[in-house]
């Protein structure tokens, strides 16, 4: 039976405060924003400053389904990292995909159009 939406978005909402959590042992300073999916503003889920660094991310939290587990980021919401980090030239920008499966992240930098990021997929970035 599938989950209720609601029940989804606590899924997406502890992963998002999982994240902030995780960077903070890292080193960075780590903020979840909290906005609705359907928001017009140009806003990640998470943001992560360390030194000269900038991150922005989308978080993802799956759970496995025949083996796998795969989320997809559409265009439009690689487009609302990309805005929002435009706006930080003094910083190195990363627009990022965390994907929380079974305890462990996977991290996925993204440009262009949507992508699929999947729990077996290599780190792209490392905190």
């Amino acid at each position: 039976m599938p989950s209720s939406p609601s029940r989804n978005r606590a899924k997406g909402y502890r992963a998002e405060r999982e994240l902030v959590y995780y960077l903070r042992q890292r080193g960075w300073r780590a903020w979840r924003i909290p906005t609705s999916a359907s928001s017009s503003e140009t806003l990640p889920d998470v943001v992560a400053v360390k030194d000269a660094d900038l991150a922005a991310f989308e978080v993802k939290y799956r759970t496995r389904v025949d083996g796998k587990a795969v989320a997809r980021v559409s265009k439009e919401q690689i487009d609302k990292l990309s805005r929002f980090l435009d706006a930080f030239t003094l910083y190195n920008r990363h627009a990022i995909v965390a994907l929380r499966v079974r305890g462990k992240w996977v991290f996925k930098p993204v440009s262009g159009d949507g992508i699929k990021v999947s729990d077996d997929d290599k780190d792209g970035w490392s905190p």
